[in-house]
C-alpha cells in the first residue's frame, strides 16, 4: 500500500503554506500526485465572504490566486506533480464538494484552522472525516516542521475505526523510528481506550505481530486512566512523548453522543498540537 493520489484542502490563507508543505513532503516521498482544492467562500447568508490575512482583506478571486501561488511555489520547490483546482459552490454545499473530491484520493490533508465557511473549525474536519471514507491528516495551527514522522503514537481501542486508521497510516509508519501502541487502562485494570474489549493486552500482542509483517514494530504502552477525558490523555501523551504524528480512529460513537457528551475525537480536534491522521 502507498499513497499515489493526495488531496490537500485549502481554504485558509494563513494556514495554506504549512498545510501544503506537509502534503508536498508526503507526495514527494511516495511519488504521488498532489491536488490542491480551493472551494470559494460563502457567508451564512449566501454572499461572498471576504477573508482576512494579517489585516488584509481578500476578494474571492484574490484569495484563490494567493492560494494557487502558494501551492505552485511549494510543489515546484518539492518537485512534486501537482494541480490546483478552484471550485465555485454555486449549486452545492462547499462541504459536499470537499467530500466528493476526496473519493478519488488515497489521503486527504487539511488544516485545523481558525476560519472557514458555514462551519466551525472543528466541524469542518469532522464532516470530512466522517463522510469521505478516506484517511484524513489534520495539520494543527501550532507546531513546526513538515518532515515525515519519526515518533508516532497509535491510539488503539480494538475498534474498527482505530484499526482502520492504523492500517491506513502504514505508508507513514514504515519510515518512523519510534512507534507506540497506546492502550489506556481504566479503573479495574482493563487495558482499553473506550471500554469495549477484555483481554486487551493479548489482543495487542497479536496486533503488534500482524503489524510487524508490514515492517512496523510498535511498542505497547499502557496508560492508567486518571479520570480525565480520554481525548485529553491522548493529547497529553502525544505532547509528553513529543510525537510528530498521532494516529487514531474517529467517531466510534454516534455523532450526537460525541456532540452532546464529548468524546476523544472532538477533544483531539479541538485541542490538537500534533499532526493527526484520522479514519472513520
Amino acid at each position: 500500500m502507498s499513497y499515489k493520489n493526495i488531496l490537500v484542502y485549502l481554504n485558509d490563507a494563513q494556514m495554506a503554506r504549512k498545510i501544503v508543505q506537509h502534503a508536498t513532503e508526503v507526495a514527494r516521498v511516495f511519488e504521488a500526485r498532489l491536488v490542491g482544492l480551493h472551494v470559494s467562500s460563502l457567508s451564512r447568508g449566501g454572499a461572498r465572504a471576504h477573508p482576512r490575512v494579517e489585516g488584509l482583506t481578500f476578494s474571492r478571486n484574490e484569495e484563490a490566486d494567493h492560494l494557487r501561488a502558494i501551492f505552485e511555489e511549494v510543489t515546484n520547490q518539492g518537485r512534486v506533480s501537482g494541480a490546483f483546482r478552484q471550485i465555485d459552490p454555486t449549486d452545492h454545499r462547499p462541504i459536499d464538494i470537499v467530500i466528493a473530491r476526496s473519493f478519488a484520493s488515497d489521503l486527504v490533508v487539511a488544516g485545523r484552522t481558525s476560519r472557514d465557511w458555514m462551519v466551525s473549525p472543528v466541524e469542518l474536519p469532522a464532516h470530512v472525516i466522517r463522510e469521505c471514507g478516506r484517511p484524513v491528516l489534520i495539520v494543527p495551527e501550532k507546531g513546526e516542521g513538515h518532515e515525515l514522522p519519526q515518533k508516532v503514537i497509535l491510539a488503539w481501542n480494538q475498534q474498527r475505526e482505530a484499526t482502520r486508521a492504523i492500517y491506513d497510516a502504514l505508508p507513514l509508519l514504515r519510515g518512523a523510528s519510534a512507534i507506540e501502541l497506546l492502550l489506556i487502562e481504566r479503573e479495574g485494570g482493563r487495558a482499553k481506550l473506550d471500554g469495549y474489549s477484555d483481554q486487551a493486552l493479548g489482543a495487542a500482542n497479536d496486533f503488534v505481530m500482524a503489524l510487524a509483517q508490514h515492517g512496523v514494530r510498535p511498542v505497547i504502552a499502557n496508560l492508567k486512566c486518571s479520570g480525565a477525558p480520554i481525548g485529553q490523555q491522548i493529547c497529553a501523551r502525544a505532547n509528553d512523548q513529543r510525537a510528530d504524528l498521532l494516529v487514531m480512529g474517529a467517531y466510534g460513537q454516534s455523532p450526537i453522543r460525541e456532540l452532546l457528551l464529548g468524546g476523544p475525537t472532538h477533544h483531539v480536534l479541538s485541542n490538537m498540537t500534533t499532526p493527526t491522521l484520522f479514519s472513520h
